[in-house]
């Protein structure tokens, strides 16, 4: 990947390198890929209070693949290395040090792709995605089936067909309700054991 720079002149990229000089710096933004039809990974913005130069700034492109996964990281620290002191030089740093959950993030990436319980951790991660789903739903369902049934007393009910039974709707939302974080605390507890096994 190619990066232009202040002048508008694409950079070719740089090899990485291991001597220059080290400094701690934050992750002040987050810019998405622009839309396209394979949207690559956000490119962060870094900052780097360096004594005597002022604050450094440059960019690197987001370790996390999924687009817009950068919001998550602005704030937070990293270690960096940096050839220059050049303000207008953005990409010159080599992030040395990134967040803890960072390394979590892709070891969890790259655990549910690969080894023996990479499906079933898959399949229990979609459940878990569905009943957290059914879980909004039921909450939405039981607030509205409330609303209707209180500022009405019902007579909205009436309206509706013979074999419409509010009293059915409202449990069974209700019961999605509360049944739904049980199950997806299950189904991620179960895609969690998935996984150390396939790391193991």
């Amino acid at each position: 990947m190619t990066f232009k720079g202040p002048g508008g002149l694409a950079r070719p990229p740089r090899e990485p390198f291991t001597e220059g000089h080290l400094a701690v710096g934050v992750i002040e933004e987050a810019i998405e890929d622009g839309p396209s039809e394979v949207q690559g990974p956000d490119m962060l913005i870094i900052g780097a209070d360096v004594h005597g130069h002022g604050v450094l700034r440059r960019r690197v492109t987001c370790p996390l693949p999924l687009p817009g996964s950068g919001r998550g990281l602005v704030g937070r620290a990293v270690g960096i290395r940096h050839r220059t002191h050049d303000p207008d030089d953005m990409d010159d740093v080599r992030v040395v040090r990134w967040p803890v959950e960072v390394g979590r993030t892709l070891q969890r990436c790259r655990a549910g792709l690969e080894g023996p319980g990479a499906g079933r951790a898959r399949a229990w991660r979609l459940l878990a995605q569905y009943s957290a789903l059914v879980s909004v739903a039921g909450i939405l369902l039981t607030v509205v089936s409330l609303i209707v049934l209180v500022s009405t007393a019902g007579g909205l009910f009436a309206e509706l067909p013979a074999w419409f039974r509010p009293g059915a709707v409202l449990a069974a939302s209700a019961g999605a309700a509360l049944l739904g974080p049980l199950i997806f605390a299950f189904c991620d507890s179960r895609e969690t054991a998935a996984l150390s096994r396939s790391r193991g």
